[in-house]
């Protein structure tokens, strides 16, 4: 080049060429070397945890973490829709007085949380949809499905759960199914995990214990009861259960309940542990013969409506399959489908309009705790309130005063509510979305 400035600068930049490859080169071989070195240092630890897990025994770390992890997920997951909902609560009380700007904001929080929610099934993961439990008893009888234990699909339900569930009471959908087959997802990768780390091979066999115990876990973690969970279990598998799953299932939702009971005291929403939904009997032999025959009677009458549901559920679905533009929306468009359902459902349960003879603003659990509660209900009818006047405030002390109304009685605001949710029931289910069905059977 030439003397100038410009041929300078040149004629450097192509001696240094060579320099800055080798010394790239060189930095390369010291980042290896450096990443040996601690893959080397780690190494003894490895071998020390391997020989512990081998040591203690392979199982009960496997089931100890698996109750800890779902119980660490389930309470999560209370904690956001519990903040998700006192939101919308406290934005709808913001806006009292304005009765159109209340109704907007009621129906956009539903319609918005259901779209994304049945977003997450459609784009993300489509095996994120329903509730996960026929899946999982076809999985439980041999059958293969493909990524329907992924970590995807495990993210994919987890956010279309929090989005279901924190629509609350209003879209009346459960989280039982969804738990049980985020337990599952949970129970396969962390049994792949502890395979890599123990230096075992997979089994089969293995991967239907674990799975087993992944369906206790996500039952206990839902009502804090293992032995319930163990018994799912056992009716998920249908007709085989082998007798060593026993103690595995009731290990994992033991250590599944626990927690789950343990962490609300760190996290000061309650302070000492208690039972759920207590009861309390005034005479001093409960079961006596008339309360054996009225307990038959409820239970021959639950039976009875739950072959009339299944009965309209059927030619609900065939209805909506038989019309063009419901096929189309159930085939092509399930967020606008979900859109339109929960605009229905969410102005059904409109909570100045038919949602106050109802108890509309109340959530799952408070639906539960106020059933169980040991008290009267219609006391604010007896303190004087006229027909003029509109219910009672909620208070989250106190969520039974949603069930006291001036126009009518507590027992036909039962009745109503019954027959409300049975028909919402029936179109929250046509939704594509993670859901379940057995808290609002329960209910």
């Amino acid at each position: 080049m030439g003397p100038g400035p410009q041929g300078q600068h040149l004629d450097r930049e192509l001696l240094g060429e060579p320099y800055q490859q080798l010394f790239g080169r060189d930095r390369q071989l010291l980042g290896c070397k450096a990443v040996q070195r601690v893959g080397q240092a780690l190494r003894p630890l490895g071998l020390s945890i391997r020989s512990h897990i081998l040591k203690l025994g392979e199982d009960w770390i496997f089931l100890f973490l698996l109750g800890i992890s779902m119980a660490t997920i389930s309470f999560g997951l209370d904690v956001i829709i519990s903040k998700f909902q006192r939101a919308n609560l406290w934005v709808y009380d913001a806006l009292e007085g304005y009765r159109a700007l209340q109704y907007f904001s009621w129906v956009l929080y539903h319609m918005g949380l259901m779209m994304v929610s049945a977003g997450v099934a459609k784009y993300i993961s489509p095996q994120a949809a329903g509730s996960g439990i026929p899946e999982l008893k076809v999985t439980l009888r041999g059958v293969v499905l493909s990524e329907f234990f992924t970590l995807r699909t495990g993210l994919a339900k987890l956010v279309g759960v929090i989005c279901t569930l924190a629509a609350g009471s209003t879209i009346f959908l459960g989280k039982v199914g969804p738990f049980v087959h985020m337990a599952t997802i949970l129970a396969t990768q962390l049994g792949r995990v502890m395979v890599r780390v123990a230096g075992s091979t997979e089994n089969p066999a293995r991967k239907y214990e674990m799975l087993v115990a992944g369906a206790a876990v996500g039952v206990a973690c839902c009502f804090v009861a293992p032995v319930g969970g163990v018994l799912f279990s056992v009716e998920a598998t249908g007709s085989h259960f082998a007798v060593r799953d026993y103690w595995r299932g009731f290990f994992a939702a033991t250590w599944a309940a626990l927690p789950f009971r343990l962490l609300p005291l760190l996290h000061g929403e309650s302070e000492t542990v208690a039972v759920l939904f207590s009861t309390s009997w005034r005479v001093e032999f409960p079961f006596d013969l008339p309360e054996l025959l009225s307990f038959a009677l409820l239970g021959a009458l639950c039976g009875a409506l739950c072959c009339l549901y299944l009965f309209c559920h059927r030619n609900l679905l065939l209805l909506l399959q038989d019309r063009p533009l419901p096929r189309r929306l159930l085939g092509q468009n399930k967020i606008l489908h979900a859109g339109l359902v929960s605009l229905v459902l969410a102005s059904i349960t409109f909570p100045h309009g038919l949602g106050q003879y109802f108890g509309a603003r109340l959530t799952m659990k408070e639906l539960l705790e106020t059933f169980f509660n040991n008290c009267t209900w219609g006391r604010a009818e007896l303190g004087g309130l006229n027909a003029s006047q509109q219910p009672p405030q909620p208070s989250y002390a106190e969520p039974w005063l949603q069930w006291t109304h001036p126009q009518i009685s507590a027992l036909e605001m039962l009745s109503f509510f019954v027959l409300t949710k049975f028909f919402m029931l029936l179109l929250a289910t046509t939704m594509i979305v993670p859901a379940g069905y057995f808290l609002p059977v329960f209910l």
